[in-house]
């Protein structure tokens, strides 16, 4: 028997209400997988578009550095930062 006759057979026994809750699970899942195909192509897209507009290091670069707030970051923001336990033990 197959998954399909298998899940008609079992459909076919609920009563009309539960049949019903199995179709709109159904339709979720539909909806939550469109959903999902439609933000990855989304995401390509945008993905796409952005490496087009960059086309060498310096360009990148120049893009980072006008998105990041490089002047905002002083000593304060990498205190703390490392961990200073004294790490795995070795044994020569």
């Amino acid at each position: 028997m197959t998954l399909e006759q298998t899940v008609l057979e079992n459909f076919r026994e609920l009563p009309t209400d539960k049949q019903q809750e199995v179709l709109d699970f159904i339709q979720f899942l539909k909806y939550k997988l469109s959903a999902k195909k439609r933000l990855a192509i989304s995401d390509k897209q945008e993905f796409l578009t952005k490496t087009q507009e960059i086309n060498d290091f310096w360009s990148a670069l120049q893009d980072f550095r006008q998105r990041a707030d490089l002047e905002s970051i002083d000593d304060d923001t990498f205190e703390n930062l490392r961990d200073k336990s004294p790490g795995r033990e070795v044994n020569l």
